[in-house]
């Protein structure tokens, strides 16, 4: 009866919104995360990023080297020149997704900025990432996130899938989401044979 109540609640709340992830094992017991709102997660802003400060962080956080992580953020050689030259800001926002003891995970959003003086809005979401490590554990996941940039200072996103204890992880992290877009990032999880949550959260940043 749980399983089912489970499955109806995320049916209800995705709505019109299709393709949000699979289950990949039945769920058993108290192992789900359902949050349907994720507002008593605190939101950390990291401080203002130069370009080649927000390829060294993603480059050092995927353990990738410095020309990948350039790669992944969807930036040429040229683009990269013109992001530098143009004196170009970005910003890292993240938020938890599973709060306990002895895991968490968390959603990580690389956007660039436009700031001034006190004010400060996104252009643009340049990279979604799933922050899978901690404490020495990490986690495998499959399922998709959605991310819709509503407006130049807020973020929805829906997380929908599993985390396996073992395994390996790949994704499209590079995006190109400007304001009043929206996209569907698919996580894909192979060689796994231990299920260890399924999770549902969707969430507001608000930058």
């Amino acid at each position: 009866m749980k399983k089912l109540l489970i499955g109806l609640l995320c049916m209800a709340a995705l709505g019109g919104i299709n393709n949000i992830g699979q289950h990949v094992f039945t769920v058993e017991g108290d192992t789900s995360v359902i949050d349907i709102l994720n507002k008593n997660k605190e939101i950390n802003i990291s401080p203002i990023l130069t370009f080649d400060e927000m390829v060294r962080e993603v480059a050092k956080e995927n353990g990738i080297p410095i020309i990948q992580a350039q790669q992944e953020l969807g930036f040429t050689a040229e683009s990269a020149r013109h992001a530098r030259t143009a004196r170009a800001t970005y910003r890292a926002l993240s938020q938890s997704l599973t709060d306990n003891v002895s895991y968490k995970s968390t959603m990580r959003f690389y956007c660039e900025t436009s700031e001034s003086g006190n004010f400060r809005a996104i252009k643009r979401i340049v990279r979604v990432e799933m922050i899978r490590g901690y404490n020495g554990l990490s986690k495998q996941f499959g399922g998709t996130v959605y991310v819709h940039l509503e407006d130049a200072n807020r973020i929805f996103y829906i997380v929908n899938g599993d985390f396996f204890n073992n395994g390996s992880t790949t994704w499209n992290a590079g995006v190109n989401i400007g304001v009043g877009r929206n996209a569907s990032i698919k996580f894909g999880v192979t060689n796994t044979t231990s299920h260890y949550q399924y999770c549902y959260v969707e969430s507001h940043l608000r930058f």
